[in-house]
């Protein structure tokens, strides 16, 4: 029985394994402890990489995209609005763009007002298929070098396939306000347009057909453009029309407009040539014969209202037979196509002459040169005498 006992003890001690076999409770003193055991002075007071906790930046500038085109047309007008949420209420900031395609700024708001949420349209214009709105870069004035971003998206571009007489141009609305066609150099005529756009890309337009042609000003803003357009015409073109595509409707809208010299009324351009106009032949006979009618009734019955018809038809006749006036315009002065700041010059009176006066509007005289030339002239520019 102890034999039996001795032997199992025995087994079971061979059984254990020796001590070099355990795992130390040391770190071991190989490559890894290497990198956190001190190498001398250099390493002292060093924490490790991954035992350092990184400290979150601090947003004080939030950005986003509000109110994108869902539909876009090549060429077209479109604003892009963004929201600004400034933490650091009342301190102005700078925004910056970069890193557009296919795009062209075409207004950016005039002032930006520090405020804690601020909402800011931009107006662009698309310029090919694929448009990339530009990324929009903020920063605080007092810290420009911290930039906060919001990357630009970007967008799909539909090509239009127009008619043969589109201007160009697409806008919520264009309306043609008035329109003047009078006599040319070379015996072709001139004809002047004003139109109202409305986020349009007004710099596109143009007329099919027209000898020479060109923005001569244009003033508002882009959601309320008035547009001074000329366009020259062989003497035979007697109409042209032009389609535009409204952005609302999504639909072409064409103006027909007659080219007639005679009679054609426009406010900046009135009384082209009134002593040879078809309607004011009309009126001079329509009032001689009122008056020869009135004198034949005060005759006949000798009431006192016809003597002052009478007076009244012939004061208004007079305004029409009386000759025009005549003006003395200097050396080296400018013709206009339209007495506007902007107005585009036209010719250049060689040598001074004498022309007659058809209107006037502020600071500019229509006149009417002995070779029937019509323009423009500032009043600066009329001789003494």
């Amino acid at each position: 029985m102890r034999l039996f006992t001795f032997s199992l003890l025995l087994l079971s001690l061979m059984m254990v394994p020796p001590l070099s076999a355990e795992p130390s409770v040391f770190p071991d003193t190989g490559n890894e402890f290497s990198a956190y055991a001190p190498k001398g002075e250099e390493n002292e007071g060093m924490v490790p990489d991954t035992m350092v906790e990184e400290t979150p930046v601090e947003n004080l500038i939030y950005l986003t995209f509000e109110d994108l085109p869902e539909k876009l047309y090549i060429g077209q007008i479109f604003p892009v609005t963004i929201k600004v949420t400034s933490l650091k209420r009342n301190r102005p900031y700078r925004i910056q763009l970069r890193d557009g395609r296919n795009v062209k700024l075409v207004k950016a708001p005039s002032e930006i007002t520090p405020r804690p949420i601020a909402r800011l349209t931009y107006y662009f214009k698309a310029l090919g298929a694929n448009v990339k709105i530009p990324d929009f870069l903020v920063s605080y004035e007092e810290e420009p070098q911290k930039i906060y971003t919001l990357s630009g998206v970007t967008l799909s571009a539909v090509r239009l396939n127009p008619p043969k007489d589109f201007c160009g141009v697409l806008a919520r609305h264009l309306e043609l306000d008035n329109f003047q066609a009078s006599t040319f150099k070379a015996d072709n005529n001139i004809l002047a347009l004003q139109l109202k756009i409305a986020y349009g890309n007004f710099d596109d337009f143009h007329l099919a057909g027209a000898i020479d042609q060109g923005i001569d000003s244009y003033n508002g803003d882009i959601n309320d453009t008035t547009l001074f357009y000329y366009a020259v015409f062989p003497p035979d073109v007697e109409q042209i029309h032009f389609s535009y595509f409204n952005l609302e409707t999504n639909r072409y809208k064409t103006f027909e407009v007659p080219i007639i010299v005679k009679r054609s009324s426009v406010s900046t351009q009135s009384n082209l040539d009134p002593q040879e106009s078809e309607f004011t032949k009309f009126k001079i006979a329509a009032t001689i014969f009122l008056i020869l009618v009135w004198l034949f009734l005060w005759f006949k019955t000798k009431r006192w209202i016809y003597p002052l018809l009478v007076i009244v038809a012939a004061a208004y006749l007079l305004t029409y037979l009386m000759p025009l006036k005549k003006v003395c315009i200097e050396e080296g002065s400018t013709l206009y196509l339209l007495p506007t700041p902007q107005s585009t010059p036209f010719m250049r009176i060689s040598s001074p002459m004498t022309a007659q006066e058809m209107n006037k509007k502020g600071d500019y005289t229509k006149v009417r040169l002995p070779n029937h030339t019509i323009g423009w002239v500032k009043n600066e520019n009329l001789c003494a005498n």
